[in-house]
């Protein structure tokens, strides 16, 4: 019974060791979060900076799983590139190795100024400091940093309690025989592989270990292929967040696997070929807290020193483990790899806000530039119909609708965290935007559609309905042009022109219908092409109604002003525009008119 009530008091203390490592790399994330982007782009334009940055992020979140997994977000969200990626992650098992040197002041007794920095006494100081910050301060910051604190004085609890329980440990006999096999090195690695990929800390693991060294049952020999095995082990915490990441993220993944098994397979064949040739001393000696932290601390220098000039070949090995997909027909292969931008919408920047927000926006521009090419190869159809290209309009389409469901729901995420009043308005602005552009992929598929019913039913147009249909087209694509323009380069001058080019489209499509009906009139064309011709028209219309509505969501999201509604934009845009909105319609109107009048412009919609 006795055993029994010790394992669970361990089990407790390292559940609150794993927990106040949670709370302390949420916290972090939520104070450095702001700029944290700009310091990883910073610092990875060498690779020495990138090994102190992976060190010091780990050395303060205390977990290089966490730093991990958080590098696999961001190289999956297109913010770090693997090759910077890679310095970090060598840096970040350096920086776990603090953990264990700190763990290891446990071990300190008497009077001597060291030992205030044991963790029995850092623990209660912290978690008191924590809760006063957490409870009297109002500022968001500052209980942000309180919680924090409470997650560093956590962590030390735990590990006390573990050392606390660990010596009722030392009276098992089947224990004692467990850990002597452990000396077995495949015995050992794999033992600390299993038991680091269960628990996802290499720190906490090294932490059991430092905590059983107390009671003197484990030895160098039985303790050292353990500590290799953990260094494995962390890495399947990496390994599983890349799962339906990108190409890039998993092979950031991959690195971090083939960093710790080379460096542990080099480890191993050193040590123990001196081993059977030499001999350690103290080979079969207890080893303590300090013995454990100092070798964790040896075996991530000297791998870091050893691959740090091999970067390029580890990023050649992850890719070739990590294949990229073979191109093959490009207006077959394109939705896939537009679909691929999906993947920096990643859940683990949703805690920092400004960076996910950012993300949305990369993902909509894309989601832009489908709708648009399925605009140009839909009106493409016209001019020669290929039910194959009508496939790949329906695919893209459909892609359409899988970015506004995604976009959707991770703006949702967003905007359930606790924003700052420009963050909330750019999340509202960034919703009205995908939505806008999923109708418009709505509406160019339904062009494709009315030009299938044209081609089935044999339809035909006249020379000069197809000119103007022409004409409008021209119009729709410059409007598609400068919205999108809008909205990825915040170029607000063109929101004017867009409005003009609105105006503009107006005047033909009156202009085009009581042409249309003219000819209707003298049989000149068929009540099926009038039909469609008409239809076609509206699509336009809808297609650059909803581009203004964009653009004037664009301006909502760039402007650090209030949130303007569509109303007070155009009266805003009239009332101190009204001369610039003119100029740009004559200028407009020019170049439309030139082609209308051109008889030898071309009808063809393959441009």
């Amino acid at each position: 019974m006795d055993i029994l009530i010790t394992a669970i008091k361990m089990i407790g203390g390292l559940i609150l060791l794993i927990y106040g490592m949670s709370i302390l790399s949420t916290n972090l994330k939520k104070i450095a979060g702001e700029k944290l982007k700009l310091i990883l782009k910073k610092a990875t334009d060498n690779v020495f900076k990138g090994v102190i940055t992976g060190i010091v992020i780990t050395v303060a979140v205390q977990s290089s799983a966490v730093v991990t997994v958080m590098v696999v977000g961001f190289v999956n969200a297109e913010i770090l590139k693997l090759r910077n990626a890679i310095p970090i992650i060598m840096g970040a098992n350096i920086g776990t190795t603090v953990t264990a040197q700190i763990l290891r002041l446990a071990s300190i007794e008497g009077n001597s100024i060291f030992a205030l920095l044991n963790p029995t006494v850092l623990a209660p100081i912290f978690i008191i400091i924590g809760f006063i910050l957490l409870e009297f301060k109002k500022k968001k910051k500052m209980k942000d940093v309180g919680q924090l604190l409470i997650g560093v004085g956590l962590i030390f609890t735990g590990l006390m309690t573990m050392i606390d329980m660990a010596s009722g440990f030392s009276k098992v006999p089947i224990l004692s025989e467990i850990l002597s096999k452990l000396s077995n090195p495949i015995l050992g690695l794999l033992a600390g592989a299993i038991v680091t990929a269960i628990v996802q800390s290499s720190a906490a693991t090294v932490g059991i270990l430092q905590a059983i060294s107390q009671t003197g049952i484990i030895t160098y020999a039985s303790t050292i292929p353990i500590i290799l095995g953990q260094n494995i082990g962390t890495c399947f915490t990496s390994v599983l967040s890349s799962i339906g990441a990108s190409k890039n993220a998993k092979r950031v993944a991959t690195i971090h696997l083939l960093f710790n098994l080379i460096g542990s397979i080099i480890f191993m064949i050193a040590i123990y070929s001196y081993q059977s040739l030499v001999g350690f001393s103290f080979w079969n000696e207890p080893i303590d807290m300090g013995g454990i932290a100092n070798f964790h601390l040896i075996f991530n220098i000297t791998s870091t020193i050893l691959l740090l000039p091999c970067i390029g070949l580890l990023e050649k090995l992850a890719t070739l483990a990590v294949r990229d997909k073979k191109k093959t027909d490009e207006d077959e292969d394109d939705t896939s790899e537009y679909l691929t931008i999906l993947n920096v919408l990643d859940e683990r920047i949703t805690n920092i806000p400004s960076m996910a927000i950012s993300n949305v926006l990369k993902v909509i521009s894309k989601m832009a530039e489908l709708a648009k090419k399925n605009f140009k190869k839909s009106m493409n159809l016209l001019d020669k119909f290929d039910a194959k290209k009508l496939v790949h309009i329906q695919e893209r389409e459909d892609a359409i609708d899988k970015m506004d469901v995604t976009i959707a729901n991770f703006l949702v995420k967003i905007g359930n965290l606790e924003l700052t009043e420009q963050e909330n308005k750019s999340v509202t602005t960034l919703l009205k935007i995908e939505s806008e552009f999923e109708k418009i992929g709505d509406y160019t598929y339904k062009l494709s559609k009315l030009i299938e019913n044209i081609n089935e039913n044999d339809i035909k147009f006249s020379k000069n309905a197809n000119k103007e249909l022409n004409i409008i087209y021209k119009i729709t694509e410059d409007v598609l042009t400068r919205t999108i323009e809008t909205m990825q380069n915040g170029n607000l001058d063109n929101v004017i022109e867009v409005q003009a080019l609105k105006e503009i489209l107006e005047m033909y499509r009156e202009k085009f219908r009581k042409q249309h009906i003219e000819r209707l009139k003298k049989s000149k064309c068929s009540v099926d092409a009038g039909i469609s011709y008409i239809e076609m028209l509206s699509t336009y219309e809808k297609i650059v109604d909803h581009c203004v509505n964009i653009t004037i969501e664009a301006i909502n999201y760039t402007e650090d002003e209030k949130y303007v509604t569509k109303h007070e934009y155009l009266n805003i845009l009239y009332a101190e525009e009204g001369e610039t909105l003119k100029a740009k319609f004559n200028e407009s109107i020019h170049k439309y008119e030139a082609l209308l009048d051109n008889k030898e412009e071309s009808l063809s919609y393959n441009n």
